[in-house]
């Protein structure tokens, strides 16, 4: 669904004031990704508040139940995503979102985590303790609603482009928050996730993450049921 979303006019017009974030240390992880073996001489450069962040997702390894999700310079890493297949005996949540261990984080954090059903239109999400449960729009929709608690409103990850692989996450003015990029023709990256303010951190970036790598996941599922019934095309390596 192609749709011609505006772009956030100004900080203050949502409620977004520029703050420093937290340097954090090089984190380790015992994933074994290309990008988690890099060396770390240097601490991730601070954000710019006035352009759009972008954030990028690797896949570890082929199995592509672990993924990392790194910083604007392409090296630090921020999140971890660990999925099980969600099958019928598998255990819940079927995906865990993670900050890695570092020296000051020498316990990974869970930041958030998602459940899918198969019979129900709906994502369970928990950012932190809180659940909150997303909705389809509809039988035939490709949009999934959620009262956001980072936001203080109600927010709609729905599919964009011409593959509908690309995710766009909008307010009711259909002003964008998030956009995801796939990268449909790499084994290793699964794409980009473009935050429309530099200055959104903590609590409210993990939400953005957590909801739009569930609703990624999500579509990720419906486009193999589709291609494993006969229906469309998988679209992409995921």
């Amino acid at each position: 669904m192609n749709m011609d979303y505006k772009d956030m006019a100004s900080d203050e017009k949502h409620g977004l004031h520029p703050h420093p974030l937290p340097q954090r240390a090089p984190p380790s992880t015992s994933h074994n990704s290309p990008l988690m073996n890099r060396a770390h001489n240097s601490l991730p450069p601070a954000p710019d508040y006035n352009t759009p962040r972008t954030l990028h997702i690797y896949l570890d390894g082929l199995t592509q139940r672990h993924m990392t999700i790194a910083d604007a310079d392409k090296t630090h890493p921020l999140y971890t995503i660990d999925q099980n297949s969600g099958g019928i005996l598998s255990s819940t949540p079927h995906m865990t979102i993670s900050q890695p261990q570092s020296p000051n984080n020498p316990t990974p954090a869970v930041i958030g985590t998602a459940t899918f059903h198969n019979m129900k239109r709906t994502i369970e999400l928990e950012f932190q303790g809180q659940l909150v449960s997303m909705d389809s729009e509809g039988i035939f929709s490709r949009s999934y609603a959620f009262m956001s608690p980072a936001f203080g409103q109600r927010l709609w990850w729905e599919c964009d482009g011409i593959w509908g692989a690309d995710l766009v996450l909008v307010n009711a003015r259909k002003e964008w928050i998030a956009k995801f990029d796939s990268s449909l023709f790499s084994w290793s990256k699964l794409g980009k996730l473009h935050i429309s303010n530099g200055a959104i951190s903590g609590a409210t970036l993990d939400e953005i993450v957590v909801s739009g790598c569930a609703f990624m996941q999500h579509e990720r599922r419906r486009r193999n049921r589709s291609s494993a019934g006969g229906g469309a095309a998988s679209g992409g390596a995921y």
